[in-house]
């Protein structure tokens, strides 16, 4: 296939175009830095950077185009932790560092049911993958258990009836399980699988209509994978954040998220894994050349990076049916900041 990009350049009710020069952007290092994507990405399918909330550059790959749904593979776990602050601001979801059994204890058996670490493990743990739930995960972040766990007749039942090592409780290990077991607790305490309520309270407020979320085989939105998306909203997603949970619609600011849970979302709570940075709730934090950044990372290059400090949020979407791939964090500090001027 050809990796000349489709570029697409128009305003729409909800995207306004601006050029890099705009932008604050040095147009000689922008284009160097877009020249690098499909060398370093070759199976990359979309790349989005907006900043201040306008669009500068878009470009598709692969016969993809601005209606193409991409799969978020582990990006829609990032998802689930604002779900779960919109859902704690309604009065709807158990507190930050509420225990979690009491809510688990009809999927669970009797032993863990009394298990002392079962009944100290709270939302807390959950957002920042401290459970200690046994389970295994190689340094490249693939789970050895994942296949089993999905092919499981119930996937509540599964998590349930794994028991924590003592030596990984309140240590961050990467574990998927952790990431549907809020989407359990959301369906348990709003009454609504997680698609559901993010399409309700998450998507319609920022314009999202086309999406896929695939679900458990208990009927829970899938909390680790399975969320389909295109290029756009993606993009939508991370300027939220940037915008500290608000959104404009029709000149009124609206609070979707509050404030305080973006930042708690996107502040390190653990040291996180070697290679692919700090934890946050559900999100990856970074220092790029000095600068506090954090992403939403699925498998293959589904990437949601926001820049607070420089009001940038980028978006990468690729083929995630490859055996390796290239984390952006090298090309952000290489490339494109040199091309963005403060």
């Amino acid at each position: 296939m050809s990796f000349t990009p489709h570029i697409t350049a128009k305003n729409s009710p909800r995207t306004r175009f601006i050029c890099p020069t705009e932008a604050g952007m040095d147009i000689d290092l922008f284009q160097a830095a877009l020249t690098q994507l499909p060398e370093q990405w070759p199976k990359l399918r979309c790349f989005l950077l907006a900043r201040d909330g306008k669009l500068v550059h878009e470009s598709y790959y692969h016969d993809t185009d601005e209606h193409t749904l991409h799969d978020l593979r582990s990006a829609t776990k990032s998802l689930m932790s604002l779900l779960v602050g919109i859902a704690q601001q309604q009065g709807n979801m158990i507190g930050t560092h509420d225990p979690i059994s009491p809510l688990l204890e009809p999927y669970m058996p009797t032993s863990m049911r009394s298990n002392n670490l079962w009944q100290r493990l709270t939302l807390y743990h959950l957002l920042t993958m401290t459970t200690g739930l046994q389970w295994e995960t190689n340094s490249r972040m693939s789970e050895r258990w994942i296949h089993r766990f999905h092919s499981s007749p119930s996937w509540r039942r599964f998590a349930t009836r794994l028991p924590i090592q003592p030596n990984m409780y309140g240590r961050f290990q990467y574990r998927s399980i952790d990431s549907h077991l809020l989407s359990v607790l959301l369906t348990l305490q709003t009454g609504m699988p997680a698609d559901q309520f993010a399409e309700q309270y998450l998507f319609q407020p920022l314009g999202i209509s086309n999406y896929i979320w695939e679900r458990s085989p208990d009927g829970d939105a899938a909390g680790h994978i399975g969320l389909s998306l295109t290029g756009r909203d993606m993009l939508s997603i991370g300027q939220l954040l940037l915008n500290e949970g608000h959104v404009t619609a029709n000149n009124v600011l609206t609070s979707v998220i509050p404030a305080s849970w973006v930042r708690e979302t996107i502040t390190a709570h653990s040291e996180g894994a070697p290679g692919y940075g700090a934890y946050g709730y559900q999100w990856w934090c970074h220092q790029l050349n000095g600068i506090d950044a954090a992403c939403a990372m699925g498998y293959g290059g589904q990437l949601i990076f926001v820049i607070p400090k420089l009001r940038i949020t980028a978006v990468w979407a690729a083929d995630s049916k490859v055996k390796r791939w290239r984390h952006p964090v090298q090309w952000l500090e290489q490339y494109l900041l040199p091309a963005v001027k403060q």
